[in-house]
């Protein structure tokens, strides 16, 4: 008896232990990173960009593999099937499942016909500079003065996402402790505290009861906006959604607490990223701002053509995205058939990832990848970016975002010059906070010295 006892957690262990570090057989014949040097790097919390260039990188680089080939994978539709995440997770009581990222086949179709049509519109420019002059105000107040950039990203961002998308403007640049920003912040760290990401019965038997009344506030704030815009439209994303007769109050609830979370933190650490590359390069910066100088010395206000007329602003912000690109990876898909990649053979029923950070580091395809380098986006020196994914299922409003991006770095160049203060950690290197869940690159405690010009 004593005997068998002992064999329990023998057995248990030795279950473990090949679940974690041997390899299916049915998948052998793969090349792959080393899998214990991976396991260690999640367990120590090591965010994931790192984690890319220090284990799968050299591992691509030095096999030629490629991370993943766009063309052959992303546009796949009907073999490669977006796998959503574990049903039990509380996420889903925040975003749904009938919305663009998590619906397949008729569905999907649907929701991408009528979102896409929405952000083929011409961009709010005058939307986008009107709550960068709300930021430009912040700043001016506390010029000459390490500011904590970061968090102003943030701010920024979900203006503009109130602006454009709700219809609603959220003064989180001017009131940062409002209400809703403080109960989103508090929802977004709860629905990706570690435990329950990788434990999600654990909302079954330890109910988060603050969490769930949090979600259910957001919920109702969402829902509530909607009701008022059936009487009320205007030009943002909610009433051009209830425009769309073939959309149900719930599919439109569910897109707009999805493109709440999407457009907000990755358009915040794209923001960052391109902050913190031109602190640190400021050859380009001066560049840069002599580029806006000169366009905006004929021109005065921002609009499409203008910005258009200032390629090396551009170029600065997509090298930077690419240095630091704003997620890692794609959400996972599986295959309802086997593939041929490459000269690999997948199985049917594989997991997989768009490796979205690996394809912009990959040495045969950017020379130098790990300098930042704006010049390659006028010469065309490089590859194929993928940015906001890649194939169907990329990012509806990727132009969206670029032009958000385009114009805050216009207006901070024309206003300010800024620096890295002296003490920063990200002296060397940007470094990224830790994410579970969502794989983004958002640089942790970043702050910023700006001189008023």
């Amino acid at each position: 008896m004593a005997l068998f006892l002992f064999a329990i957690p023998v057995a248990t262990l030795l279950w473990a232990t090949k679940l974690l570090f041997v390899v299916p057989a049915r998948l052998a014949h793969l090349p792959r990173a080393p899998v214990l040097a991976l396991l260690a790097s999640y367990l120590s919390l090591e965010p994931e960009n790192e984690r890319i260039q220090r284990i799968v990188l050299p591992f691509a680089n030095e096999k030629g593999e490629p991370v993943v080939l766009i063309g052959q994978v992303a546009m796949r539709d009907k073999v490669w099937v977006r796998q959503c995440p574990p049903k039990d997770l509380l996420f889903w009581r925040f975003v749904g499942f009938s919305n663009l990222a998590f619906t397949h086949g008729e569905e999907w179709k649907k929701h991408s016909r009528v979102v896409t049509s929405i952000f083929l519109r011409p961009p709010p420019i005058e939307e986008f500079t009107s709550v960068a002059r709300r930021l430009v105000d912040v700043i001016s107040r506390g010029a000459n003065r390490t500011l904590p950039w970061a968090t102003l990203a943030k701010r920024v961002t979900m203006d503009i996402l109130g602006t454009t998308v709700l219809g609603q403007d959220l003064a989180t640049i001017d009131f940062p402790d409002g209400p809703i920003p403080t109960i989103y912040n508090r929802c977004m760290a709860g629905l990706t505290a570690p435990p329950y990401i990788f434990l999600p019965f654990l909302d079954k038997y330890f109910p988060r009861k603050q969490l769930v009344d949090d979600t259910e506030t957001l919920r109702d704030f969402f829902s509530n906006l909607i009701r008022e815009k059936r009487t009320n439209p205007g030009n943002d994303l909610v009433s051009l959604m209830l425009a769309e007769p073939t959309f149900s109050e719930q599919e439109i609830l569910d897109n707009v607490s999805l493109f709440f979370v999407a457009g907000h933190e990755t358009t915040a650490g794209a923001l960052s990223s391109i902050i913190y590359y031109l602190a640190t390069h400021p050859e380009y910066q001066d560049a840069a701002r002599a580029e806006v100088m000169q366009v905006l010395k004929l021109e005065g206000d921002l609009d499409l053509d203008c910005i258009s007329r200032m390629p090396f602003v551009f170029a600065c912000i997509q090298e930077a995205m690419r240095m630091n690109n704003p997620s890692n990876f794609t959400l996972p898909r599986i295959n309802s058939a086997g593939t041929q990649i490459g000269n690999h053979y997948i199985p049917p029923e594989t997991l997989m990832c768009f490796n979205v950070a690996g394809v912009h580091h990959l040495e045969n395809t950017w020379k130098s990848h790990n300098e930042y380098y704006p010049e390659r986006f006028l010469n065309l020196q490089g590859g194929k970016t993928a940015f906001f994914g890649a194939g169907l299922r990329q990012c509806p409003a990727r132009q969206f975002s670029i032009w958000e991006l385009r114009t805050l770095t216009i207006l901070l160049l024309r206003e300010f010059k800024w620096v890295l203060p002296a003490d920063s950690i990200h002296e060397k290197r940007v470094q990224n906070g830790f994410s579970f869940s969502t794989n983004l690159n958002l640089p942790k405690n970043l702050y910023i010295t700006f001189e008023k010009l």
